[in-house]
């Protein structure tokens, strides 16, 4: 029924080629998946986060003595609506006991999918820790506690139970607010002329294609497959309808965020900067800092004076730990030399290297903050200037001997690039008798890069981009599983968000760049020959700052609209409950099932 989405793991046994492919598939998931969430985020509507529209349900419903009967051919699921009214009455909404279940049979496999990750990845317990959903139970057997709705940014009143809600509560309450959102957005597509593209028709059919495939390797009409995997009520009719809603949804508000971003000119991207810029640039700083240790366990006992006492002492033998290494600093080497003897201090056997363990660049103020607010703010106060260096106490213990490496800077590398590539890969990895893998040795390495050397000499006869091609087909170990390479090399809008091994990184966004430029460039996999095709939007700083301004125009024109058309949410109704506890006894099915 589900797949198993596995992170992926290190396998020595695996060539550096394979490995690579690996991670490549993991990044374009990345990639796919922000451009989803991109998506999505047209509507200001993440699930379990956003009040999409505040809507009231009214309920009217007669339940006579054939229900029985008439239930077993899903009857009621089809004909039921829930009538959602704003507060002015102009607009409603119906939502089918099919739809419903289909939205929150979807939402609810959302969480069951990002739980099973943890527990694949991390071990057993991890997806509860993480995201706060047991796998193992359906959503209306398991607690939703004050600390996960903080996790997921909403209030336990949004649920309609504050005082004993369930994860049935809070699909419940993300399944309704999905399920507005789209409708609102294709009630919008329709008002301002937007159809359905060829493209979309297509997909749409693709679909239901695959769901009669589906349904007739199980022998089953495509009606009953809908009906064994979704619930009750769920035929092609509804599939269809909420497949068209949803792409209709999304090219509406899709053309608010384009026409919003189109809009926006460099006056008001300089003009906004200007207002605020410490939230925009960036710092480079040397960092270390020592955490008192405290166990409240060996102090339960000791009254409330005691405990406030050994709490100082225990702090003020942290901040002179601090100070010590203050009055070491008189420059940036003094201040290295200082953190490596207090690794040593730490632990004697450590290996880590002080320089690269207190260095931190191109930080945010946004990024200090979440460690330390009083950090952030003496790194970015207008009195700073490069080679100042402080103690800031955190008042929880934590004392942070920090220096300015530089001031304040705008992020000046491409927000996004086109790159070619030819991998030339390291050799496959060994392994020694006890079973270790092997380092790859300084001659190896020298190998390869006069490999890539080599094929680089051959693009330069010739330097063309239909050249570089025809050697990705010839040398390039960035192949897919058939052995074929990814687009002649090409990776589209490369950008400085993890997606990519940073040395990758960094060759592509360098502001230097030039359509035509090459390089070599070192990895863990090798060696890259590098081309560089083309930039995206300018500088990252600007990209930065418009992406504020179209999130702060998008809210006001779409969210706060979607909004106001009504007052509040009323979610504890009795036709709602009742769908949700028929769809549960699917989600049961199921779980028992894969058990």
């Amino acid at each position: 029924m589900f797949e198993k989405v596995v992170f992926p793991v290190e396998n020595n046994n695996k060539s550096q080629a394979e490995l690579y492919r690996e991670e490549r598939k993991a990044r374009l998931a990345k990639a796919a998946e922000k451009s989803s969430k991109q998506s999505a985020k047209s509507v200001k509507a993440k699930q379990l986060t956003t009040k999409i529209i505040a809507i009231v349900l009214a309920v009217v419903v007669g339940l006579g003595a054939v229900y029985g009967v008439l239930s077993f051919f899903d009857v009621p699921q089809k004909v039921i609506k829930v009538s959602i009214d704003n507060a002015d009455g102009t607009n409603t909404y119906k939502i089918s006991a099919g739809e419903y279940n289909y939205y929150y049979f979807t939402s609810w496999v959302n969480f069951y999918q990002q739980s099973m990750q943890y527990e694949q990845y991390m071990g057993a317990g991890a997806g509860l820790t993480y995201t706060g959903f047991d796998s193992t139970k359906a959503p209306a057997d398991q607690e939703f506690t004050e600390d996960t709705a903080k996790m997921y940014g909403i209030s336990m009143e949004d649920l309609g139970n504050p005082e004993k809600a369930t994860w049935a509560d809070a699909i419940k309450y993300s399944t309704v607010n999905n399920i507005i959102s789209v409708k609102y957005g294709a009630s919008k597509a329709k008002e301002n002329k937007i159809a359905l593209t060829d493209e979309q028709k297509k997909e749409i059919e693709d679909n239901i294609d695959s769901i009669e495939q589906a349904a007739h390797e199980k022998d089953y009409s495509t009606n009953r497959w809908l009906r064994a995997q979704y619930g009750k009520g769920v035929t092609e009719k509804v599939i269809r309808q909420v497949l068209e809603e949803n792409y209709l949804s999304n090219s509406y508000f899709e053309s608010v965020q384009e026409n919003i971003t189109a809009a926006i000119t460099d006056n008001d991207i300089n003009a906004e900067y200007d207002k605020n810029k410490d939230e925009f640039d960036l710092v480079d700083i040397r960092l270390y800092s020592f955490k008192t240790t405290f166990k409240e366990s060996e102090h339960k006992d000791l009254s409330e004076e005691e405990h406030d006492k050994i709490h100082e002492e225990e702090f003020a033998k942290t901040k002179k730990l601090a100070d010590e290494f203050l009055a070491k600093v008189k420059d940036e080497a003094s201040f290295i030399a200082a953190a490596k003897s207090a690794i040593l201090t730490a632990d004697n056997k450590s290996t880590k290297d002080p320089d690269k363990e207190t260095l931190i660049e191109k930080t945010t103020k946004a990024t200090l903050s979440q460690s330390s607010e009083e950090l952030a703010k003496w790194v970015y106060d207008d009195a700073r200037k490069v080679g100042d260096v402080t103690v800031v106490d955190d008042g929880n213990g934590t004392y942070h001997v920090v220096m300015i490496k530089t001031l304040p800077f705008k992020d000046m590398t491409f927000s996004a690039s086109d790159v070619r590539h030819i991998l030339i890969t390291f050799p496959e990895a060994k392994k020694d008798e006890d079973g270790k893998t092997v380092a790859i040795t300084d001659e190896q390495k020298a190998k390869t890069k006069a490999d890539a050397q080599k094929v680089l000499d051959e693009y330069l006869k010739n330097p063309t981009e239909e050249n570089f091609i025809e050697l990705t087909k010839k040398h390039t170990g960035d192949v897919d599983e058939d052995g074929k390479p990814n687009k002649g090399g090409l990776y589209e809008k490369v950008a400085n968000d993890g997606s990519y091994v940073k040395a990758f990184t960094d060759w592509s966004i360098d502001a230097t760049r030039k359509p035509g430029d090459t390089g070599l460039v070192e990895t863990e996999y090798g060696y890259h020959i590098m081309y560089f095709v083309k930039a995206h939007d300018g500088f990252k700083w600007q990209a930065d700052v418009k992406a504020k301004l179209v999130s702060e125009q998008y809210t006001a024109q779409v969210s706060d609209v979607v909004e106001n058309e009504a007052s509040n949410i009323k979610f504890d109704t009795f036709l709602l409950n009742w769908m949700t506890k028929n769809i549960e006894k699917t989600i049961k099915n199921l779980i028992l099932a894969n058990s």
